[in-house]
Parts: structure tokens; sequence; C-alpha cells
């Protein structure tokens, strides 16, 4: 545009967009419409080709199909809104961990004060076959899912495909998200359809009492196979899917076979299934050190005044994770428009504050403040690690888990 004066092709780009905004685009529906608008444009405006090919042409053109596609999704998601509070609620199934439900519930109902949210505790991995006789019977009792990779990936076939129900343009930018190998959505299965990982930190640390284990008493991981040590250590069971079983993993991985042995059999180690378990053994003096604790019972301890604390250790600095931080939507949800609007919102920055803060997990999100994040489990820019997470790590550690049984006994 040069003096105030569009162009031959601005003009015939305002033309379209004024019959595009016409009854003819509720005719045709936006999305066409606005090809239409861009199409007018370039047809019509040979008599002028070097604005034509101008950068203010461009420029004009990418902001009316913007307009239009961004118009679209907005009269998408009042219709979603609206249908989700003719629903009434949506029910979630996740972790037990500690503030969770109340800092959801808050969140979500600040912003959708017509849908109200039941949050249920529990595991996915245990509670799939009753979700799949559920979902079968087309009697699903729950809306949205967090959950590990594994059992998540593993009941794949009981999951909504994502892409469709993401609506809101905002959450689903590339620059929005960053994980270690990349920006955008970290998607766990290859298809990048059924499950988005929103959280990505090191796991295998090492829990002390330090009033009870000295500044450099403990430096390794072989260190703990020392006689002072035995009976005297407390970790999350390994032998069955989660946090124990993931380090042991890991462990057998680096060390080997006879350190499993060695470390669980040898050195009297005592299991326990709960999550909260081993901090609370190491704050009442029962054990010294802990194994496979997640940060949020320990930092819930330490605001107590517990001389608890955690790192990784020379030998083997850990892994990454993403925890309970995965999202999914099982088939023949009985709110779908709700799932639909908790899914959306979990993707923008106060849904990624009102799950994270509580788990003390970083979000991928790039626009979530760390402020809250442990030390111990950030990613130390020096190292590498390696990604426990993920369709392509399923089946080796479905393997290992099984290894690990094995030598311990089920």
């Amino acid at each position: 545009m040069y003096g105030g004066k569009p162009s031959g092709g601005e003009q015939h780009l305002i033309a379209g967009k004024k019959w595009a905004d016409s009854g003819a685009r509720r005719r045709i529906g936006p999305r066409l419409a606005g090809l239409i608008v861009v199409t007018h444009a370039v047809l019509f405006s040979w008599n002028s080709p070097i604005t034509l090919f101008s950068s203010s042409i461009k420029y004009s053109a990418r902001r009316v199909a913007c307009e239009v596609f961004a118009s679209e999704a907005q009269g998408r998601w009042d219709d979603t809104v609206s249908k989700a509070r003719g629903e009434g609620k949506v029910v979630i199934l996740g972790p037990a961990t500690a503030g969770i439900r109340p800092s959801l519930i808050d969140a979500f109902q600040k912003q959708f004060p017509g849908i109200s949210l039941e949050y249920q505790t529990g595991d996915l991995a245990s509670l799939s076959p009753r979700l799949r006789a559920e979902i079968a019977a087309e009697k699903t009792s729950i809306d949205v899912t967090f959950s590990g990779a594994f059992a998540l990936l593993q009941n794949r076939d009981l999951l909504e495909a994502l892409p469709g129900r993401i609506i809101w343009p905002e959450v689903a930018e590339q620059n929005r998200w960053r994980f270690s190998k990349g920006t955008g959505f970290k998607w766990l299965d290859r298809e990048k359809r059924y499950a988005v990982q929103t959280s990505e930190w090191i796991f295998g640390y090492i829990l002390l009492n330090r009033s009870l284990v000295g500044p450099n008493a403990v430096r390794s991981w072989k260190d703990l196979l020392r006689p002072e040590w035995k009976g005297k250590i407390a970790s999350h069971d390994p032998r069955g899917a989660g946090a124990g079983q993931a380090v042991a993993n890991y462990l057998l991985v680096t060390f080997g076979e006879r350190f499993i042995i060695d470390l669980f059999k040898g050195q009297d180690v005592v299991l326990t299934r709960s999550y909260s378990q081993v901090a609370d053994w190491l704050a009442q003096g029962k054990y010294a050190i802990g194994i496979a604790q997640v940060q949020d019972r320990i930092e819930s301890l330490r605001k107590e005044g517990i001389a608890l604390t955690a790192d990784g250790l020379a030998d083997a600095q850990g892994y990454l994770t993403g925890g309970f931080s995965v999202i999914a939507l099982p088939k023949r949800a009985p709110h779908p428009n709700a799932a639909t609007v908790f899914l959306n919102w979990f993707l923008t920055r106060p849904g990624q504050e009102a799950f994270h803060r509580p788990h003390l997990y970083p979000s991928l999100r790039t626009d979530v403040p760390r402020d809250y994040v442990p030390e111990y489990i950030l990613p130390k820019p020096q190292l590498e690690y390696v990604d426990g997470y993920g369709e392509d790590m399923i089946a080796i550690q479905h393997k290992l888990g099984e290894q690990v049984r094995e030598l311990l006994g089920r």
C-alpha cells in the first residue's frame, strides 16, 4: 500500500473479506470462506504484479486467514463450553498427591464455574481391566486420566485421539512447549495422537537422613553395599510398576544383575508400595537411606525442618521421566465436551500451574515458572540423560521389569 491507497491486490482482498463476512460465510463455513478470500485476491490482481507479491499483500492475506481460523476456533470453543455446562461435570482419574485435588478444582472452577470437577485417585495400571470393561459396556466412569507413560501406552486402544480435541490455537503453538529433544508437544506414542507428556525431570536420586548419614558417607550407589548400611535402606517396591521399578530398571542397566541382588536382597532393603512412606520412615529415623521417593513428600518434610537431602550419585546421576504428567482421554467418556474443555484448559499456563505445583514438577510449557521446583530434579546442562519415557522405551522397560521381578522374587 502506497500513499494510503490500497493496491489492486489489496482492494480485491478487502472485497473478498467483505463477501466472506456476509451471509455467504454462514452458508459455506468459515474455513472455506477464508480460502476464497485469499484466492480472490490472487486471481483478480494480475493488473498489479508488483504489489501482488509485495510483503504487504502477503501480510494481509496471512492476517485475514488467521482471523478466519481464529474465529472458527472461537465458535467451536464457545459451542463446546456450552455443551460442557449442560453435561455439568468432568471426572478426572489421577494420583493421590497431596494438594492436587483442591488445586485443580479451585483453578478450573474459577474459570469454568458451570462445570464441576470430580477428582478420583487411582492407578491406571491396576484399573485398566475395569476401564476396559466399562468401555465395552459403554459405561465409562471417567473422562480424563493422568498416568505414567507405560500404563497408557500399554492400553492405547482404550484412548481417544487428542489432536481433534485440542481446539484453542494458543495451547498448540510450537514455541509454547520445549523438552529435551525439541519444541512443541512431547507425544509419547509414535502416531502423536493419544498421550501428551507435560513435564520432564530427573529421577534416580538418593534420599538421605543427614542426622544418620555423614556428609561424605554415601557418594556413589556402590557405597550402599557397605556393611554399615545393611537393614538401614528403604525403597519403593521395584517388583511392581511404578517409581521403584523404574529406578531398579535404571540400576540394572547401569550396574547389572549382581548389583540388584546385592543391594535389595543382600542389604535387606525394606519395601513399600506407598509413594510417601520412604520419606516418612527416614524422617522418623527408622531408616537412613531412601530409594525412589518422589519429591513432593521430601519437600513437605523439609519444610517441617527434617534434615533430609536428595541428590544424584556420582556413578549414576539419574534419568529423564515424566511422572504422572501424561494426559489422555478414555473412549466413550460420560462427559465428552467437559473432557475437551478440561484438556484445553490443562494445556494453558493456569492449568499447568494448578497441576504441576502440588507435584513439584517442572512444566514443559515455556511460560510456566520453575521457582517451586527442587534443584535436584532439574537436568544439569553438562550431563546427558537417558529418556525413560516414550514408546521406544516401553518394550525395554517391560523386559527390565520382568527381569527385576525374577531377581527379587514376586
